[in-house]
Formats: structure tokens, C-alpha cells, sequence
């Protein structure tokens, strides 16, 4: 299949560097310009007042408001108990706990929050 496709992208250039064809070419670039795009699968989408938009640019700016209003809105927190610290409640991690979850450990991943490589 592969090969089929580039004998028929190879004869395609060929024949528009013979007849010089603007509509091949335009065609073309359109095509690619649409491959290139990221946002392919929305094609409308609602606003605020539930009326349907269509023009990109205007779906562009719904979401960028709708992500404004999520982002920067202060949520009300309901404080429920008062309450300590948890400490003494939760028992110290033995040598063996350490050394058993470093022997699991596999070299050359990602460093974890504190910065440490397993390798250490």
C-alpha cells in the first residue's frame, strides 16, 4: 500500500511540472493545510445562551472564556470538623519496607518528587 501511495504522490508531481496546473496545486495546499490542523473534530458547538456557533474563530472563543470563568472563579469551601494533626498515628517505615521497595525499583526512570533517582 505504501508503495502505491508514493507511485502515485511520484506521478502526481510529475504531471504538474508538465502542465503547470494552479487548481492540482491549490487543491493540494488546501489538503495539507487541513491535515496540519489540531482541531479537526469540533465543528460547532454551543454558547451561553444555547444559540449554535459554526465560525472557528468564534468556537475558539467560547472555549478560551468558558476555561477564563472555570480557572479564575473562587469556590466556596466548607470547612466540616476541627481536627489535630494526625502524628503518632501512622507507624515509622522500617529498613526492610526500604529496602524491599528499592530492590523493586527499576534503574534509568524518572526521578520521583523528591529529585532522587533510584540508581542512589
Amino acid at each position: 500500500m505504501a508503495k502505491a501511495k508514493a507511485e502515485s504522490v511520484r506521478e502526481t508531481y510529475e504531471q504538474l511540472q508538465k502542465n503547470q496546473d494552479m487548481r492540482q496545486l491549490v487543491q493540494i495546499g488546501k489538503s495539507r493545510d487541513k491535515a496540519s490542523k489540531d482541531l479537526t473534530a469540533i465543528k460547532q458547538m454551543k454558547d451561553e445562551t444555547g444559540r449554535i456557533l459554526h465560525d472557528h474563530g468564534k468556537i475558539i472563543q467560547r472555549w478560551l472564556n468558558y476555561f477564563e470563568k472555570l480557572l479564575n472563579e473562587e469556590k466556596v469551601r466548607v470547612k466540616t470538623e476541627e481536627g489535630g494533626a494526625n502524628e503518632g498515628l501512622i507507624m515509622n517505615i522500617s529498613r526492610d519496607e526500604v529496602k524491599r521497595a528499592l530492590e523493586k525499583m527499576k534503574n534509568g526512570k524518572a526521578v520521583g518528587p523528591d529529585q532522587i533517582p533510584a540508581e542512589v
